[in-house]
């Protein structure tokens, strides 16, 4: 269909703008403006006072944001309050996505794309000076705020596949570099039955075993300082939850060997990740996912079922099946065969 070149100019500097747009989420939600007008509206220079910004430059921010219905601001008096998706932007909503916005990650290197596109290597490295995993070790703030991150993406994409999916009646499931205890919580409760082992970097694990008090879960839970590459507990399932795609194949390989040497005979494993259709186009959200893997990580990216499939093979698991979950989410079911060591 034949489409005016002034037609295709808008949609371009409507991508354009979009980027500075995400920036700005970013920066509201760092310096926590949403939290601030949980109360209703308030003026701008009260705000700019508590947050130590610049009046003029934060109120310009937020009316940008105001034309994208996170914010309203009324010029005449110079307050601001929070829209319903505004509010979503607040730490202690229930629904909270403050963290996604507020961490650590593309939106600090993204403008490094290009070295990226270049040399096929993450842009990390070149922003930070060091790769994001050692930046994040030496900052517990950001790593906490970049681990509460992943607890919202997991809230969204990993637990609605919970009740989709058979759980033992017994016995003990260990989530690999499960963070901060939202899955694992979420089948402990779906599992009257089981015991939890979650594994994760020492710096992590106070937020899994806090989430697990809470939960009424402590006396079935345990957390466990783990490296990805180092031999696991014993265990009946296994879960790695958005784990896989952040490394490379070879990488990936290790830790599923790894989780294979630890596995009994018979064991599951549970792989939550998106998958990439095997041919045709991607899913925008894919592709946008694909790259940020590309920008931060060395030789990460969302991967296709069969070279799921491959991977597994070559750690010794075999395959078993599927089960979709919400758009951007699938669990790939393994397990150790019966005359596995």
């Amino acid at each position: 269909m034949f489409r005016e070149p002034i037609a295709e100019i808008a949609e371009l500097f409507h991508v354009y703008q979009s980027g500075l747009v995400f920036h700005a989420l970013c920066a509201v939600a760092r310096l926590e403006i949403p939290d601030r007008l949980a109360d209703g509206p308030r003026p701008v220079s009260d705000l700019a006072a508590e947050v130590a910004a610049d009046p003029d430059a934060l109120r310009r921010v937020l009316r940008l944001l105001d034309g994208h219905e996170i914010v309203v601001h009324h010029r005449e008096t110079d307050r601001v309050w929070l829209t319903d998706r505004g509010e979503l932007l607040r730490r202690d909503h229930p629904m909270s996505v403050w963290a996604t916005f507020a961490t650590l990650g593309i939106s600090d290197v993204a403008h490094r794309l290009v070295d990226t596109v270049r040399t096929g290597r993450p842009a990390v490295p070149g922003v930070l000076g060091t790769g994001f995993w050692e930046y994040l070790a030496d900052r517990p703030d950001q790593q906490a705020v970049f681990s509460q991150a992943m607890a919202e993406q997991a809230r969204l994409l990993s637990l609605p596949c919970v009740p989709l999916l058979d759980w033992p009646d017994g016995g003990t499931v260990v989530d690999v570099g499960g963070g901060s205890g939202v899955l694992l919580a979420a089948v402990l409760d779906a599992g009257p039955g089981l015991k939890g082992i979650l594994l994760d970097q020492p710096q992590v694990l106070p937020r899994a075993v806090d989430r697990f008090r809470e939960r009424g879960l402590a006396d079935r839970s345990e957390t466990r300082p783990h490296d990805l590459f180092a031999p696991v507990p014993a265990g009946d399932v296994y879960l790695l939850s958005r784990v896989l795609h952040d490394w490379d194949d070879d990488e990936v390989v290790r830790i599923l060997g790894a989780v294979a040497g630890g596995a009994s005979p018979g064991a599951r494993l549970r792989i939550f990740e998106d998958l990439l259709p095997s041919s045709g186009p991607l899913a925008a959200t894919q592709a946008w996912s694909d790259v940020v893997m590309m920008v931060l990580y060395p030789g990460a990216r969302e991967r296709t079922l069969g070279q799921y499939r491959a991977l597994l093979e070559r750690a010794g698991w075999v395959f078993g099946r599927t089960v979709a979950g919400p758009p951007g989410m699938h669990v790939i079911e393994a397990s150790r065969s019966a005359g596995a060591r």
